[in-house]
């Protein structure tokens, strides 16, 4: 399958859904589609939209540390699963998921300091092919799965 995705103010920057396997929580958020990051993560605040609290982690969320520009940073690694929405079939009252990543497990990183998650090459690796192609409105992604 083929999915072709707008890219938001220029960026390749989508929509995606965020589903926590522990609390059955889900929300929406946009994520860069990072080709530099090694792993999906999230700012480690996005954990309170499942309800979880990172100074008193679950028992199954796992501390820990991970490496990026910014260097050394705590995070939490959390059971959660990113899908991508179907550009054709979803709209703002009724999204519809048209795949969803066999990665089952993502940090949520205190020193990421952004209003999204950066969606990495372990979910990259899933897809056939990404492609990024520059638009007169700004640039499309298209994702082959």
């Amino acid at each position: 399958m083929t999915y072709c995705y707008p890219g938001i103010d220029g960026k390749p920057i989508i929509i995606v859904g965020v589903q926590c396997l522990l609390s059955h929580r889900g929300f929406f958020t946009s994520m860069l589609i990072d080709t530099g990051a090694d792993e999906t993560c999230f700012p480690a605040s996005f954990a309170e939209l499942f309800g979880h609290k990172n100074d008193h982690p679950h028992v199954e969320v796992i501390p820990a540390s991970v490496q990026g520009i910014g260097g050394f940073s705590d995070s939490y690694l959390h059971s959660v699963q990113v899908s991508l929405l179907d550009p054709v079939k979803s709209t703002t009252r009724k999204p519809v998921i048209a795949w969803s990543s066999k990665i089952k497990k993502s940090p949520f990183v205190d020193k990421l300091e952004c209003p999204h998650g950066l969606l990495g090459m372990d979910i990259m690796n899933e897809w056939r092919e990404v492609c990024f192609q520059p638009h007169k409105k700004g640039l499309w992604i298209k994702i082959v799965i």
